[in-house]
C-alpha cells in the first residue's frame, strides 16, 4: 500500500515538473526570455506616445514600438500625437466697436505629451477656451473692415498668438483658417444705453414740465 502511494506521488511530481517545464518553454517562445525575468511587453502604436508612471511619479516616455518594462505600481497613459482639428463659430467685437460673427478652423498638434497630460484634466476643453480668448483679443485690436478683407493676415496673427498661449499645454497651433466673417451691426455701449434711460425717465420729464 505504501509503495502504491509512493508511486502515485512520484507520478504526480513528474507530471507537475513536465507541466511546469512546458509552461516555461511555451512562455519563452511566445513572449521571449525577458518575460521569464518578470518583464511585460508593451506595444506603442506609431501615432502615439505612452507616458510611464511608477508609484505616481513620471518615469519616462515610450515612443512607438515594443518595450519591456517591469510591472508593479505602474500606470500607462497613451497620448494620441495626431493633429486635431477644431471648428468654431464665435461672436466678437472689433476695434471700431462693430459686432462680428467669425467662423474659423484651427489645427493643433501636441509637441510635449507630458505637459498635455499633466497640465490640465481635459486639455481639449482647455484648448478650446484659450483659442476663443485669443480670437476675441485679436478681434478687439483690428477694425471690422480689416478682419473682413484680409483673412490671411488675421489668420497668421491668430496662429502665432495661439501657439504662444497653447505652449503651456504642450501644444502648438499648426494652422488657422478664417472661413467667414459676418457683421452684426454696431455695438451700443452701456453708457449710451444708460444715458437714454435717464433722458426718458419720468423724473426728468416731470422736472422739465415744472421748469416750463
Amino acid at each position: 500500500m505504501g509503495e502504491l502511494l509512493g508511486s502515485i506521488a512520484f507520478s504526480l511530481i513528474v507530471i507537475a515538473v513536465i507541466a511546469g517545464a512546458w509552461a516555461w518553454i511555451s512562455t519563452l517562445f511566445r513572449r521571449g526570455i525577458m518575460a521569464l525575468l518578470g518583464f511585460e511587453r508593451i506595444c506603442v502604436r506609431s501615432f502615439e506616445t505612452a507616458l510611464l508612471y511608477r508609484n505616481g511619479r513620471f518615469e519616462k516616455a515610450l515612443t512607438h514600438g515594443r518595450h519591456r518594462i517591469r510591472p508593479g505600481s505602474l500606470q500607462l497613459a497613451r497620448i494620441d500625437m495626431r493633429p486635431e482639428v477644431f471648428r468654431f463659430t464665435q461672436g466678437a467685437v472689433s476695434s471700431d466697436r462693430a459686432a462680428i460673427h467669425l467662423v474659423y478652423v484651427i489645427r493643433t498638434q501636441i509637441v510635449d505629451p507630458r505637459a498635455a497630460f499633466e497640465s490640465t484634466q481635459n486639455y481639449r476643453d482647455e484648448i478650446c477656451i484659450r483659442l476663443q480668448s485669443v480670437v476675441k483679443a485679436l478681434s478687439s485690436r483690428k477694425s471690422r473692415l480689416e478682419i473682413q478683407t484680409d483673412h490671411q493676415s488675421f489668420g497668421n496673427s491668430a496662429q502665432k498668438a495661439a501657439s504662444q498661449v497653447l505652449r503651456a499645454l504642450g501644444c502648438e497651433c499648426v494652422t488657422f483658417e478664417l472661413l467667414q466673417v459676418d457683421s452684426a451691426g454696431p455695438v451700443v455701449e452701456l453708457d449710451n444705453r444708460r444715458m437714454g434711460v435717464v433722458v426718458h425717465s419720468p423724473a426728468v420729464e416731470k422736472g422739465a414740465f415744472a421748469a416750463m
